[in-house]
């Protein structure tokens, strides 16, 4: 557990280490470059002739970092006010130069505003008069910042910035440590939560004291060639998402008991505490996922984290969708069909992975969209495919058998199997092309294609199991033996017309208990399945044949009490 927690620590302090310090400036266009003064975006130029912009705004940032160096070199050596100095010394000016705006600053050529520059339906003058504005207000900002007046400022609030990171710190480690309480399973789930909760919280303070200072801000962007102040709100978002996510399943408990109280006992219990783990997993990730909105900036960042972050919210929700109707059907879709006067049998389970299907399909096309074409993928191997099947037809059989073992699942690795000419085995794996079949005399291994696997009558030996249930109730009052006669024709009707019931395996035995009065139940009977998913349809189907007796019961004024839990007990498999 400590190796896990380790790993997971050093794994996530190089990816933000990394996220910080090696954060790639956007992609490089041809067309506009931003000009910074301390670390934030002045304007943005175009290119101009031969001059790129990127040169060109490297030209404008030596210009204004030179001024804003001058100005507070003379603020110190006359010791006159900042308001002074303004009016003085920081002057930006537009002059018209051969009907050209062209900026000065301190009688200081800046640049020229060339048609590439201008944005949208502004004229030439417009638009440097819009420059002229935001480089002025940049100016005094940066004037503003070195003034001590800001300095004392901006110590204090540093110093409460970083008391207050201390007291959250140790707040969501008792907050977590209350949750560890609650869900020892989850410990190592809940730790990393806490350490990426904890991580996002100091990297947000330190963004935040880096970008309060203009020094250490200019020294930050020389490093990413980026302005990081606007990460501060997303990281804090990423605090808050794995706190409100860990909380999903109680504010969902509280909105259900608020619009439907008289059910939240049994939604709580079909529907929320299944797929909790499920549930905070998936509300934290698209929380998360609204983050990368405020982070568009940063291309490779944006794109790189909106890749990893879209894959998991996509596949935790698909998958918590899956859980969720698979549930909905098992509870909902049975009483379903009984009230329609059907028999409910494996067609329920055939129509839930036609619906785990549909999600697949969704959850695949919302993924790919914007990132894969799928239709002409598709085409494409539309057109291909015509030259594959004339090509490799015996190879693609091979393929598509392997696809229906997979689907259909009539045997897996490890059960035991008998063929049709008396070959008996454990499967020992399914190739791509082929399954190996290990005899049980010899221990030699038969190979057989997937596409004769696949057309081939099978028995499959290992899920030849019966599952023993063993139920007793409890009559508090000793039965006569008319009572007697109708509680074992109650239990009868409600246990053989209950599909995958063993026909006449039910025994019901009716006796004294030692330790109180009255009359016990014991009832035995075999449910049959062909896999786990069967198994678990028919175990649903028995809770409400026990409903169905309890009201009966109920009806016929006969007061009993039911053991829980139902006791399952799989026989031995005979080979």
């Amino acid at each position: 557990m400590r190796q896990i927690c380790k790993y997971l620590k050093r794994s996530l302090l190089i990816l933000l280490l990394l996220t910080i310090f090696i954060l790639p400036s956007s992609a490089e266009s041809n067309q506009k470059a931003g000009v910074f003064l301390d670390g934030r975006e002045v304007i943005q130029v175009s290119s101009s002739g031969s001059i790129t912009a990127i040169r060109r705004a490297d030209r404008i940032e030596t210009i204004l970092q030179q001024e804003i160096s001058t100005w507070d070199s003379v603020r110190s050596a006359l010791r006159i006010s900042k308001q002074e100095n303004q009016q003085q010394d920081i002057e930006v000016r537009v002059r018209l130069i051969n009907q050209v705006p062209v900026i000065y600053i301190n009688d200081r050529y800046l640049v020229t505003v060339t048609q590439k520059d201008v944005i949208g339906e502004n004229s030439l003058l417009q638009q440097a008069e819009i420059w002229q504005t935001k480089i002025s207000d940049s100016l005094k900002k940066a004037a503003l910042e070195r003034s001590r007046n800001f300095l004392r400022q901006a110590v204090i609030k540093t110093i409460l910035a970083l008391l207050l990171a201390i007291g959250f710190h140790f707040a969501l480690g008792k907050f977590w440590r209350h949750s560890l309480e609650e869900k020892k399973d989850e410990e190592v789930f809940l730790k990393a939560r806490l350490l990426l909760a904890r991580i996002a919280l100091w990297l947000a303070l330190i963004i935040y004291i880096t970008d309060t200072y203009p020094q250490s801000r200019q020294w930050l962007y020389t490093i990413t060639d980026e302005s990081i102040g606007s990460l501060i709100f997303p990281l804090l978002f990423i605090v808050f998402s794995l706190i409100f996510g860990q909380y999903t399943p109680s504010l969902l408990r509280l909105s259900i008991a608020r619009f439907v109280p008289d059910r939240k006992e049994k939604i709580d219990e079909n529907f929320i505490k299944p797929v909790r783990g499920l549930l905070i997993i998936s509300s934290t990730l698209v929380l998360i996922s609204f983050t990368l909105i405020a982070i568009r900036e940063y291309t490779f960042i944006y794109e790189l984290l909106r890749f990893f972050i879209d894959l998991a919210t996509i596949g935790s929700v698909s998958w918590l969708s899956s859980r969720l109707f698979r549930q909905f059907v098992r509870i909902y879709g049975i009483e379903l069909i009984r009230k329609l006067g059907r028999e409910v049998d494996e067609l329920l389970l055939v129509f839930e992975t036609l619906a785990n299907t549909i999600i697949g399909i969704v959850a695949i096309s919302t993924f790919a969209r914007d990132r894969f074409d799928l239709i002409g993928l598709f085409a494409g191997l539309g057109i291909g495919g015509l030259a594959i099947v004339f090509a490799a037809q015996q190879t693609l059989q091979q393929l598509l058998g392997t696809v229906v073992l997979y689907l259909d699942r009539p045997f897996i690795p490890g059960e035991y199997i008998r063929l049709p000419g008396g070959l008996f085995g454990r499967v020992e794996s399914i190739g791509l092309r082929s399954t190996k079949i290990r005899t049980a005399a010899k221990g030699t291994l038969v190979i057989y294609p997937n596409s004769t696997m696949a057309n081939l009558e099978v028995e499959n030996v290992t899920r030849g199991k019966k599952v023993m249930v063993l139920l007793y109730l409890d009559f508090a009052k000793p039965l006569d033996k008319q009572a007697q006669a109708l509680v074992q024709e109650t239990i009868k009707q409600s246990t053989d017309t209950l599909f995958g019931i063993d026909p006449g395996s039910t025994k019901i035995t009716l006796f004294e208990p030692e330790d109180k009065p009255g009359t016990r139940a014991r009832v035995t009977f075999f449910i049959l399945g062909s896999s786990e998913n069967s198994l678990e349809l028919r175990k649903r189907l028995l809770e409400i044949a026990n409903e169905k007796i309890s009201k009966q019961f109920k009806e016929r004024s006969i007061s009993f009490t039911m053991q829980e839990p139902t006791i399952y007990v799989e026989s031995p498999v005979t080979i």
